[in-house]
């Protein structure tokens, strides 16, 4: 699957942020700061023993990247900041199956403080939605128990002609706009979901590196 998912939501333009991302991990390997560490607190429903296994975590705060999480180790992440914000992507390691292409990608646009900002870059004319030919199916204007993080205002389910389900969470934290896009196989979803979670339960933002203006990136 190409990388067109990291399309520019600043503008239309994220493939202009993984671009940029490619860039600055190759000066700053994201994996160098990788140990296995305890699992967060979950509940079993939510992360099976097999998902809690060996667990990674991203910490590159000291390169500047505001984002922490952990991650089992079936996941590789790559990433980095450049000129529209800063972007993670967290992918399955090659399995010979759909779910090589199923990722959790956040995305903090520089220069946005709220979801709200992002909401046109993702469902309006030129935006995520439209440039990839994906249809949204619902939009939770007011949170989700299903995503229930203190930085999700808002939640955006679609769906695309390749069989793939995926959502859009937009929020803020720190100040600062916050979009982690899930996309997965639909028929895959019961093998997703546990090492989803396990990102999306562990994800940090750093205060000290936030927010992003669009002059320091």
């Amino acid at each position: 699957m190409q990388r067109f998912l990291s399309i520019a939501l600043v503008g239309g333009l994220l493939l202009s942020t993984s671009t940029a991302c490619a860039n600055n991990s190759s000066t700053a390997d994201p994996q160098a700061s990788t140990e296995s560490t305890a699992a967060p607190p979950m509940t079993t429903e939510s992360a099976p023993d097999a998902a809690m296994a060996n667990l990674n975590t991203y910490d590159q705060t000291a390169s500047g990247y505001p984002v922490t999480a952990q991650y089992p180790d079936t996941m590789a992440v790559d990433g980095g900041c450049g000129g529209e914000g800063c972007g993670f992507f967290f992918t399955f390691k090659p399995q010979g199956n759909a779910l090589d292409e199923a990722e959790v990608h956040v995305f903090l646009p520089a220069g946005a403080t709220t979801g709200a900002e992002q909401l046109p870059f993702v469902t309006g004319p030129n935006g995520l939605m439209e440039n990839n030919g994906w249809t949204v199916d619902s939009i939770e204007a007011d949170g989700s128990a299903e995503f229930p993080y203190p930085w999700v205002e808002t939640v955006i389910n679609f769906s695309t002609d390749q069989e793939q389900s995926g959502h859009i969470l937009l929020g803020q934290a720190e100040g600062q706009a916050v979009q982690v896009m899930l996309l997965y196989p639909a028929e895959m979803a019961d093998a997703y979901w546990p090492s989803a979670k396990v990102v999306l339960e562990s994800l940090g933002f750093d205060a000290d590196l936030l927010p992003i203006e669009a002059s320091q990136v």
